[in-house]
């Protein structure tokens, strides 16, 4: 059989019959990455079924139960173009400064997550659907930059195509994140710009919801479409959703700009982060290196700006802990 490490992609050819588990452990000898092998497969080539490094052994179970110590983020706007992959991107990389486990799911059609961390062509939330028996563990790669990614590609436009007619669509990314979410701390989404399918089952895998806004007005009507979908999925399937909204983008010397950041914090006042992005032009030069943000100019301002906002989500969540504890004595 031929085997292929996921971190260089150096190919091996092993002698099947020699490993005595149907699942065994090799270790690249060029890049000493060790990986899970899986025996009897049909096809030619196995891909490694890699997991983080503290939960290295796959689940054996086929029926999973929730993990509420993993918060699941949704980064949504009806609104293209206010850095909803930029914020995903760079928040990821900032939890794991603060040593969390993250990963991030690429939920856009467009792929943009996927490209920026140079992952181009791998297997995405449509191949998983399409492989019925497959677990989702299988399908995530680790990235450079110490996260986790499950990609996306040209295939994602047909997931909407093939499977919204079916019953119970809007929880098909919910009922597969079941799957991993006990070895993470913090799933990212990273949805296209539109309140439909995507969106809808993001949000219902969510536990939150940040919502990037650079501060004109198209971008505030897009936060009030986001709002109005999480307020229909709780009352009609008490799914409760924290909304906070992240401004994005933001120039110090725009009047107009500062107009409507009143307006912001006056109509949605606690539910606006106390942190904002500016715009910045170490953004655009970083994707350029597919790097985030925070490793290629960990002293430029949008750096400093995401690894508070990644503290200020962490703070959030605790207090939100704290109250519901206190809340069930």
């Amino acid at each position: 059989m031929i085997i292929t490490c996921g971190e260089c992609q150096t190919k091996y050819r092993l002698d099947e019959s020699k490993a005595k588990m149907d699942v065994f452990k090799v270790r690249c000898r060029k890049c000493k990455h060790a990986f899970l092998v899986k025996k009897h497969v049909s096809d030619s080539e196995v891909t490694p079924h890699s997991l983080p490094a503290e939960t290295s052994v796959r689940p054996k179970q086929k029926h999973y139960q929730d993990n509420p110590n993993c918060r699941v983020i949704t980064i949504c706007n009806q609104k293209g173009g206010v850095a909803k992959t930029t914020t995903c991107l760079n928040l990821a990389a900032s939890l794991v400064l603060m040593n969390k486990r993250v990963l991030v799911v690429d939920f856009d059609i467009q792929s943009n997550l996927t490209l920026l961390l140079n992952h181009r062509d791998a297997r995405s939330f449509f191949d998983v659907i399409q492989s019925e028996n497959d677990e989702l563990s299988g399908y995530l790669v680790k990235t450079n930059h110490n996260f986790w990614l499950l990609p996306s590609n040209s295939k994602m436009a047909l997931l909407s195509k093939k499977h919204l007619p079916n019953e119970n669509f809007e929880y098909m990314l919910r009922n597969k994140l079941l799957e991993v979410k006990g070895n993470f701390d913090y799933i990212l989404i990273d949805t296209p710009p539109s309140g439909d399918f995507y969106t809808l089952n993001a949000l219902l895998a969510s536990n939150a919801a940040v919502i990037p806004m650079p501060c004109d007005y198209l971008s505030l009507n897009g936060v009030s479409h986001i709002e109005a979908m999480i307020n229909v999925i709780e009352a009609k399937i008490n799914h409760k959703i924290e909304m906070n909204i992240l401004v994005t983008l933001f120039e110090q010397d725009n009047p107009i700009g500062a107009i409507i950041l009143d307006k912001l914090k006056s109509k949605y006042q606690d539910k606006v982060f106390k942190t904002r992005i500016d715009k910045d032009q170490k953004i655009q030069e970083s994707q350029i290196d597919h790097t985030p943000t925070i490793f290629y100019s960990k002293e430029s301002v949008a750096a400093k700006q995401y690894q508070q906002l990644a503290r200020e989500i962490e703070g959030s969540f605790a207090t939100i802990e704290n109250q519901a504890a206190m809340n069930s004595r």
